[in-house]
C-alpha cells in the first residue's frame, strides 16, 4: 500500500510539517476525546498516554515482552 503523502505531491515538492502530520496520523474525534480524558485522569501528556496505551496493547498481544 502506498502512502498518500508519497503520491499526492509533484516530484521534488516537500509537504509542510502540518501536512505531514495530518497525513501521517489522524485520530477520529471520539478517540481523541477519550485520549484527552485518559491523559487528564492519569495526569500525563497526550504523547505519554499514547505510549502507555500502545505499550499495554502490544504486550497483551505478545509483540512486546512482559516486564518481570
Amino acid at each position: 500500500m502506498t502512502d498518500t503523502a508519497e503520491t499526492s505531491l509533484p516530484p521534488g515538492a516537500a509537504p509542510s510539517e502540518a501536512e505531514r502530520d495530518e497525513e501521517a496520523f489522524h485520530i477520529p474525534d471520539e478517540l481523541a476525546l477519550a485520549l484527552t480524558e485518559f491523559a487528564a485522569v492519569e495526569q500525563v501528556s497526550r504523547g505519554e498516554a499514547i505510549c502507555l496505551i500502545l505499550r499495554d496493547y502490544l504486550r497483551a498481544k505478545g509483540y512486546l515482552p512482559r516486564v518481570t
